[in-house]
């Protein structure tokens, strides 16, 4: 269950206690939303190969007839280099049919919420918040060809095992000098979910496989600093852990993470792995 700590409760409590004048605020920077899991971070030994990955962050509802198209679409450029997740919009189309599993997540709320989803489907490539993309998805394709060939400025591995917990370990690099604050941000999706979905003529298929679905957000939702100079190759190891619910199948899930810039939030790189069972 996602923690939260609320802290409107102290404004009465130090009004109580005569701390506070009436025109004294808290600061929403001041409070905390979400506690994720801590990245632990030591230097690392550098990544060989570096690869540009694309990061796809698609909006998605079982009650949208229109997202099976789009999910057709990607489905065709999926590949080890194109890192989707696919997340239930909070409203609308995107609230399950009775009886049907609920996908919707605090963390995937948070993010729709930020990005201003107001129809789906939509996705982003990388978090740029110039283009925001619809429907069938059908202009999507060359612009995640061309985020791939763009030159890398972090490179980004990742690998994950379970042992009650999953443990993650990230290497990643500077291959350039980079002057902004960057975070991390990690979650755990799922394929071959089967439930109810609305197709596009308009009937109902009961047993439709929704991929890369977001389970949960593993470190806070807007990820967790990276205590980093952004010295051209400079090389870092971080290493997390958290404990799955017991409804996620890790056979079929994945770890993701990124890399973002903090102020913006775009998203530098991206990586994936799948879930091993030997430390």
């Amino acid at each position: 269950m996602v923690m939260k700590k609320i802290f409107l409760g102290i404004i009465g409590l130090m009004g109580m206690m005569g701390l506070m004048t009436a025109c004294d605020k808290i600061d929403s920077s001041e409070y905390t939303v979400y506690d994720g899991a801590v990245v632990n971070w030591t230097a690392g030994s550098g990544i060989a190969n570096p690869v540009q990955r694309v990061y796809v962050e698609k909006y998605t509802g079982p009650k949208c007839s229109n997202c099976p198209m789009a999910d057709q679409t990607l489905a065709t450029i999926h590949n080890d280099r194109v890192v989707m997740v696919s997340i239930n919009h909070p409203t609308g189309q995107g609230v399950p049919f009775p009886g049907e599993p609920d996908m919707r997540t605090d963390g995937g709320t948070a993010w729709d919420q930020y990005f201003g989803i107001n129809a789906i489907p939509a996705a982003y490539i990388n978090r740029d918040r110039t283009t925001q993309y619809l429907g069938d998805m059908s202009t999507i394709v060359g612009a995640i060809n061309s985020a791939l060939n763009e030159t890398p400025t972090v490179a980004l591995e990742v690998s994950a095992a379970a042992n009650g917990k999953v443990e993650i370990e990230v290497e990643m690099q500077f291959l350039r000098q980079y002057d902004g604050t960057v975070t991390l941000t990690a979650a755990i999706i799922e394929d071959s979910l089967e439930y109810k979905q609305l197709l596009p003529d308009g009937t109902m298929q009961e047993d439709y496989a929704h991929h890369h679905m977001l389970r949960k957000v593993i470190t806070g939702f807007w990820g967790r600093d990276i205590e980093a100079n952004g010295t051209e190759g400079e090389a870092l190891r971080g290493t997390l852990s958290f404990t799955p619910a017991e409804d996620i199948n890790l056979a079929n899930s994945h770890i993701v993470v990124f890399v973002s810039d903090k102020s913006s939030r775009k998203v530098l790189n991206c990586a994936s792995c799948e879930i091993s069972y030997e430390l």
